[in-house]
């Protein structure tokens, strides 16, 4: 995400976590939201919805309540609170934090059973350009439908909201949702389309994908054109002063072959690439599942849609260990558009100020919060570096070898930063990992 970071770097005492085993997920896991969506656009926008979510236990114990994250709360710190969430009985609503809900389920789901929860929402739009915001008279509503959020051996996941970065930290299920919206206007989306109809001045459009970790969308005056890769369907939306559609496209195209090819296939039938002049919120641009909104810019392009194998379908805590999908996004940005990779690989952190060379790549965003350059320097650069320097020492198909194994050992699941030191083990099982775990400035114990 917010790949300006890195740009602007380029071109211009909070301890790192300790490392751990896999994920285990100890709560409510999500198999299905099924959404039923419509927006209304007169002012700033509203988005009003219903929603199911199926959740199987994946804990030892009876399951008495799960939390929902209202992310559409964070941007603003609830001043003022732009969701609005109604738990239908015979659950309720319990404890309510900015970002965060409570819901008590009408009785205990035991474990390995099944579960489910039913609510319905109303968001308020946000006339600022950011990710929930807007882009002109386009209305971007990236984070704002409610997901269950994570409980695994580490605890229940209630992270604050992060400005600078990501906070996101969320499991795989289906989507099925119908989207009605003015008949004159487009949506960028989540899920690929199964119907597009038309009746009475509103369109309705059914979007369905088999997994995915959100659900985002943009509205408005937009126009579209389409290309293919490998069986994925493409499609650039623009609003009407957009330039340099065709080589955005090309640029889509050539990234979605290029990961398809060297990591794993695309997790969907389609990719939705919502370009926009300036970017997002001052930042390159912004990843959901199946979704993008970025600037035309090359590298901010390949890096968003890198996004979509590393964390749409390489998972990781975005809050706890950014780097997990920052550091690969750009590793992959800069194979893409060498032009604009600045790395030294006999030196990866380099690029990274005097002062802040001792802050862990695996820092959390806790620290990275409080000093956005930092997050720039370490992540982006640094940590994208030192992967250039991994595959230097170890060789490309040994590296190709490498991030193949994320993907096939994480498809859809959940990564940490020991799962990546197990890989590079596996991959080249001669290879020094602890030096380069010191070299990576990566803090492990």
């Amino acid at each position: 995400m917010r790949l300006a970071f890195a740009v602007l770097v380029l071109l211009a005492a909070t301890a790192a976590p300790a490392a751990a085993g896999p994920a285990v997920i100890a709560g409510a896991d999500p198999e299905a939201y099924t959404l039923d969506l419509s927006y209304d656009a007169g002012g700033v926008g509203t988005l009003t919805g219903s929603e199911r979510i199926d959740f199987v236990n994946r804990g030892a114990a009876p399951l008495a309540r799960v939390w929902l994250r209202l992310w559409a709360n964070g941007p603003d710190r609830c001043r003022p609170r732009h969701i609005e969430v109604r738990v239908e009985a015979p659950a309720q609503a319990g404890e309510e934090r900015c970002s965060a809900l409570e819901v008590r389920l009408a009785a205990p789901v035991a474990p390995g059973a099944t579960g489910s929860l039913s609510l319905s929402f109303t968001v308020k739009g946000r006339a600022k350009n950011d990710r929930f915001g807007h882009a002109g008279k386009i209305a971007l509503f990236g984070n704002v439908i409610p997901v269950l959020a994570v409980e695994d051996e580490r605890g229940l996941h209630l992270d604050p909201y992060s400005r600078q970065g990501d906070a996101f930290y969320a499991l795989a299920a289906s989507w099925d949702a119908t989207l009605s919206f003015p008949a004159r206007l487009r949506a960028a989306t989540t899920g690929a389309a199964v119907s597009d109809t038309v009746a009475g001045g509103r369109r309705t459009l059914r979007l369905t994908t088999a997994q995915a970790r959100d659900f985002a969308l943009a509205i408005g005056p937009m126009k579209v054109r389409s290309t293919k890769a490998r069986g994925v369907l493409i499609r650039a939306f623009v609003g009407p002063r957009a330039r340099v559609v065709g080589a955005s496209l090309r640029i889509a195209r050539r990234t979605v072959s290029a990961l398809g090819r060297r990591l794993s296939p695309y997790g969907s039938t389609e990719l939705d690439v919502l370009l926009l002049g300036a970017g997002v919120g001052g930042y390159g641009g912004m990843e959901y599942p199946e979704l993008v909104f970025t600037d035309p810019f090359p590298v901010a392009l390949s890096h968003e849609i890198a996004h979509q194998w590393w964390y749409g379908i390489v998972g990781d805590d975005q809050y706890l260990e950014p780097w997990l999908d920052e550091s690969f996004a750009s590793y992959f940005d800069h194979r893409l558009q060498p032009f604009w990779d600045f790395c030294d690989p006999r030196h990866p952190f380099d690029e990274v100020g005097r002062a802040r060379q001792r802050i862990p790549l695996n820092s959390s965003m806790a620290l990275f919060d409080r000093s956005p350059v930092a997050f720039g320097e370490v992540v982006y650069a640094g940590g994208a570096c030192a992967l250039e320097r991994l595959e230097r020492d170890i060789g490309r198909t040994r590296m190709t070898a490498f991030l193949r194994l994320l993907q096939s050992r994480f498809r859809f699941g959940v990564m940490r930063t020991t799962d990546v030191l197990d890989a590079i083990h596996d991959a080249a099982p001669r290879y020094g990992v602890r030096r380069w775990t010191r070299m990576a400035h990566l803090s492990v114990r």
